[in-house]
């Protein structure tokens, strides 16, 4: 409340002392070493003040000047009807309705109605409504309309409706059409253009044109067109086309051009997409989707088997790789962990089949490709029985290691193998 207060204080303040003086302005200027004033025209220029650039201004309370070349004090505002060349201080606003060259600090807002090539700090706004270059630093938003070449630091927002030549950094937001030297704001970042350098952001960032660098957020990380550099975020990435790294719980990549897409669930249009049909020495028929790249691929697989007249089934997550060795013949390295339901439909117990594959892989087409090889695994299990004792799982058809230990959690290693074919 009483931020706006001050504005509105400020912007009317500044709206009479310009208004009263325009009805007695004359179209001739001069420039004079020195003026004082305690409200315009209770001054050394009196009326004639809105046609007369000053070298040396100090207004009491509040002045409207012609212009200025050299430095001027406000206590409450400093306004120039003409260009500033120089310095202002004041302890709430100063307003140029022309260009300005030089520095402006203010208690509360700095203004220019045209361009303005400098330094700018504010304990609220900074304000160009026009080109700009320099360093803005302000205590809420920096706001440049038109094209900003320069940085720009603000405890709230940081914005420019054209192209960014720069750095933007804000507590909660930053707004670009173009952005060359990054942006880092504690919520979201907004490029709508190219965009290069870092966007870091405590939730996401946004870029809608080709992007350079590293893109990091606690979310969501999103850039519409190419990507070259990093994409890392806390749930998803998207990008039309990536060279480079995706880190994140989701990826999304339309075409990849050269790197890796690394996630929980990562979809590259143009990468790897496999189902696949196999038996192992635990679950006698599996089915599974491999989706990502051949450097880095997720499992999806559901399997199941019967033995000792107990049905066992389970889901799984995986993660693999594939190793080029010669024409159509690859390796792949894999783990995946799958849950085991022993005679029921759900066993809420750990039950957990931990499996490591190595495989030889033989393309036979396009759509065919067979493989088989050995396998290790690892059953942790704790379940129980129907009156609830710990009772061993008798998933595993061997085991070279058998061990129950103190938290009454059982550990069965052996080897296996693994059968198949993939289309």
């Amino acid at each position: 409340m009483k931020t706006k207060i001050n504005f509105l204080f400020t912007l009317g303040l500044v709206v009479i002392l310009a208004n009263y003086v325009k009805a007695q302005e004359k179209t001739d200027s001069a420039v004079r070493a020195f003026q004082l004033t305690l409200v315009t025209p209770l001054g050394t220029n009196g009326v004639e003040s809105g046609n007369i650039t000053n070298k040396l201004s100090i207004n009491i309370l509040a002045g409207y000047n012609g212009g200025l070349k050299g430095t001027e004090f406000g206590c409450i505002a400093n306004v120039l009807k003409g260009d500033m060349d120089g310095a202002q201080f004041a302890g709430y606003a100063n307003v140029n309705l022309k260009t300005g060259k030089g520095f402006q600090g203010a208690g509360f807002l700095n203004y220019n109605h045209k361009e303005f090539r400098g330094a700018q700090l504010s304990g609220y706004a900074n304000v160009v409504l026009a080109n700009s270059n320099g360093f803005q630093g302000a205590g809420f938003a920096n706001v440049v309309k038109g094209n900003y070449k320069g940085v720009q630091l603000a405890g709230f927002a940081s914005v420019v409706t054209d192209s960014m030549d720069g750095f933007q950094g804000a507590g909660f937001s930053n707004y670009s059409r173009g952005n060359t030297k990054g942006q880092i704001a504690g919520f979201a970042n907004f490029n709508i253009g190219e965009g290069k350098g870092p966007q870091i952001s405590g939730f996401g960032n946004i870029n809608t044109g080709d992007f350079r660098g590293v893109q990091l957020s606690g979310f969501s990380n999103i850039n519409t067109g190419r990507t070259d550099g990093v994409q890392i975020s806390g749930f998803i990435n998207y990008t039309k086309v990536l060279k480079g790294l995706q880190l994140g719980v989701f990826n999304y990549v339309d075409s990849l051009e050269k790197g890796v897409s690394i996630g929980v669930i990562s979809f590259v249009r143009n990468g790897y997409h496999k189902f696949e049909i196999s038996g192992n020495e635990s679950m006698y028929g599996v089915l599974s989707y491999k989706t990502g790249t051949r450097s880095f691929y997720n499992i999806i697989s559901v399997g199941a088997a019967t033995r000792s007249d107990k049905i066992y089934w389970g889901w799984g997550y995986g993660i693999g790789t594939i190793v080029p060795v010669k024409g159509k013949v690859d390796l792949n390295f894999e783990a995946t962990c799958y849950q085991v339901n022993e005679d029921e439909w759900y066993t809420n117990r750990l039950n957990l089949h931990n499996r490591i594959n190595a495989l030889v892989s033989v393309q036979i087409s396009n759509n065919l490709t067979i493989f088989g090889g050995p396998s290790w695994n690892v059953l942790v299990s704790d379940i129980t029985d129907k009156s609830g004792n710990i009772v061993d799982s008798d998933y595993a058809p061997w085991s070279t290691f058998d061990k129950t230990y103190d938290n009454e959690t059982n550990v069965k290693m052996y080897p296996g193998f693994s059968l198949g074919m993939r289309f």
